[in-house]
């Protein structure tokens, strides 16, 4: 018998370049209704925040009550006497000073109606000056707009100018002054409000800024925190 034929050999192939496989598209996505096997990669781990947010917490449920309520509690209540001597000033105690300081103490009572307590005194030195000073004590709501609510009801009665605003150094007091006359004479006008008082003095020969301090020394020993 004679041999099997031998297979026939491949085609040969050309050479050149070779074509390139078709483009994969990418997958269109899940189907609807897939879930992810469980077991797969863990979820990022989130960074907690609660720290920051109780820190911002405490400080604006006690920082904001503290800022704002430390000028009240030192300011409110408080009471009000007259010294006899304030620096070179002193209390004059003559009929005519003694009627005119309860005139001024009748309309503070009147003109401010919530007043716990009021006060006035005229004060004069040897040289001449006189300073006049009424006011009343009792909690306030707004402080800066009764300054200003003060000064615009004595604008008339002294006919005051424009008033100036005054730096007081105190959180939560207010101070306003203006120029004006009065018995033909200039006067210098000048009240100071804070949570728990009010105090207005009218001051002559003085200028507007030693009528400021004036003011402020009187009102340090004439109002009081109460016991």
């Amino acid at each position: 018998m004679a041999p099997p034929a031998p297979p026939p050999a491949p085609p040969k192939q050309r050479r050149g370049k070779r074509s390139a496989a078709p483009p994969v598209a990418p997958p269109a996505g899940p189907p609807p209704g897939w879930q992810a096997p469980t077991g797969s990669a863990p979820a990022r781990r989130r960074r907690r925040r609660w720290p920051w947010l109780l820190l911002l917490t405490l400080a604006c449920c006690c920082g904001c009550p503290a800022y704002y309520g430390f000028p009240i509690s030192a300011q409110y209540p408080v009471q009000a006497a007259l010294p006899a001597q304030v620096d070179d000033l002193k209390l004059r105690q003559d009929s005519r000073s003694t009627e005119a300081a309860r005139q001024l103490e009748n309309e503070v009572r009147s003109e401010h109606l919530l007043a716990e307590g009021t006060f006035a005194g005229v004060y004069s030195t040897s040289g001449g000056k006189q300073v006049t000073v009424f006011g009343g004590t009792g909690f306030r709501f707004s402080p800066e707009s009764d300054a200003e609510a003060e000064i615009s009801r004595l604008t008339d009665r002294y006919s005051l100018e424009t008033p100036q605003s005054v730096d007081t150094g105190v959180r939560g007091r207010h101070e306003r002054c203006a120029v004006g006359q009065s018995d033909g004479g200039d006067v210098v006008v000048c009240t100071s409000v804070d949570y728990g008082s009010i105090a207005t003095a009218v001051f002559t020969r003085l200028s507007v800024g030693d009528s400021a301090a004036l003011l402020a020394t009187l009102r340090a020993q004439i109002i009081q925190p109460k016991a």
